[in-house]
């Protein structure tokens, strides 16, 4: 009898299992709300890799983790910047239900209600996996083509500083790919697939990556060569005019975020305004920034990277605001490192390359970054006189161009949703460059 109560109770956990799965499976599609703000966002349940995407947030098939069904409740966790903890019931093909941020305000009520849809939404491009040789590095990259016949216009995408994975792009590569272009996206080098050392490396590497994904893209058959551009975020925007001063390829350059002076001036800035809104002084922060500035004279007097380490040491010793900056006290700089972006790379003044470009530009800023100076950033690009550049600053954009909220200055809250009027700019510019 005890055996057969074994067997039955197997039994109906895996007819229960099945249940569950057959519910679940699929992909759905709806929006999330709070405080009267919607967002859309679609997850796919479907595939081996469970997939959250939401355009207004800009992001596209993020991991989804810690799913679990238990007979209609469904919970699962997916890390938009912050980690986000779904709860819901699934009824009549729907799913509806509140989400929470871990380690967020408890009183934010998040309500998020889905719809399962008959099939996924049907891809206007393809995608083919690929390795591109950069001197004695092996790039893994993708290559999204659309499913149009012809020519097509392309564009090759680079990365932030820190943002360094195909994974990390693959809202832009989606964005340029259903504009019709053939987009190149990869993983920097030393970061995911790709090989090499990331850090120990200097600008020039990196352009010499950008080069070799631009010629990849010139060499291809489908490929209308004298419609190629680049496309740079952060680091990779401020890269831009030094690429196409060793290249002819790219007959047009989208800067997203970049720092138009230098890397030394870009963390003068963020770390003063970290020590400011950490409570600090005004006094404090200018001495935050002007540490930057020492360091970089210091380099280009040829100190190593003892001595640049011993100061940036006894500095914080002196003033303790500094522990919040990264030139904090328990610092320890690699030897190679040294020689690479982060720290050789800060004596690289990019001020002229972006003066005397010649391919036709468009650079996007963020009224609230906090990585760059970005009001700063714009009144130089428009001193250039450069008709070749021009330049858009999004009110209430942070560095990511999303939307920020700032409750001591905003009346109301709103999602970090792509900032209003970005993809209408973008997509127009780019279609009348191509038609030139």
């Amino acid at each position: 009898m005890k055996i057969k109560f074994v067997v039955l109770f197997f039994m109906l956990t895996i007819i229960n299992g099945c249940v569950n799965s057959e519910i679940i499976t699929g992909y759905w599609t709806g929006s999330m709300e709070v405080n009267g703000k919607t967002v859309d966002m679609s997850i796919d349940l479907k595939q081996t890799k469970k997939l959250f995407s939401s355009y207004d947030l800009m992001l596209l098939d993020q991991p989804i983790s810690n799913l679990k069904l238990i007979n209609r409740k469904i919970t699962f966790l997916v890390n938009l910047d912050i980690d986000f903890v779904f709860h819901g019931e699934i009824k009549n093909n729907q799913i509806t239900g509140n989400a929470a941020i871990n380690g967020g305000p408890p009183n934010m009520d998040i309500a998020f209600s889905l719809t399962k849809q008959s099939e996924l939404p049907v891809k206007t491009y393809s995608i083919e996996s690929l390795t591109i040789k950069s001197n004695d590095v092996i790039l893994s990259a993708e290559i999204y083509t659309p499913k149009t016949e012809g020519l097509h216009p392309a564009i090759v995408l680079l990365q932030g500083s820190s943002t360094n994975l195909k994974t990390d792009y693959l809202f832009d590569a989606d964005f340029f790919a259903k504009l019709g272009f053939e987009v190149l996206i990869f993983d920097k080098r030393g970061n995911g697939k790709s090989t090499g050392e990331y850090y120990s490396s200097g600008y020039n590497d990196l352009i010499t990556d950008a080069i070799a994904c631009l010629e990849t893209m010139y060499s291809r058959k489908s490929v209308d060569k004298n419609k190629i551009g680049l496309w740079g975020y952060s680091q990779g925007g401020m890269l831009l005019p030094k690429i196409v001063a060793k290249t002819s390829i790219p007959h047009f350059l989208i800067a997203k975020s970049p720092e138009i002076i230098s890397e030394t001036e870009a963390a003068a800035f963020s770390d003063s305004l970290r020590v400011v809104n950490s409570g600090y002084t005004d006094s404090d922060g200018h001495l935050a920034a002007e540490s930057h500035r020492k360091i970089e004279k210091m380099i280009r007097k040829g100190s190593d990277y003892k001595d640049v380490e011993k100061f940036i040491r006894q500095n914080a010793q002196k003033y303790n605001f500094m522990n919040q900056t990264g030139l904090y006290g328990s610092i320890s700089i690699d030897k190679n490192e040294f020689n690479g972006f982060y720290w050789k790379g800060r004596t690289e003044n990019f001020y002229s390359d972006w003066k005397n470009t010649d391919v036709s530009t468009l650079v996007l800023l963020g009224e609230r970054d906090d990585l760059i100076n970005a009001e700063k950033s714009e009144a130089i690009i428009k001193g250039f006189n450069n008709d070749n550049v021009i330049v858009k600053l999004f009110p209430r954009a942070n560095h990511h161009l999303k939307k920020t909220f700032n409750p001591r200055v905003d009346s109301e809250f709103d999602w970090p949703r792509i900032t209003e009027g970005y993809s209408e700019l973008v997509k127009n510019w780019i279609q009348k460059e191509v038609k030139k």
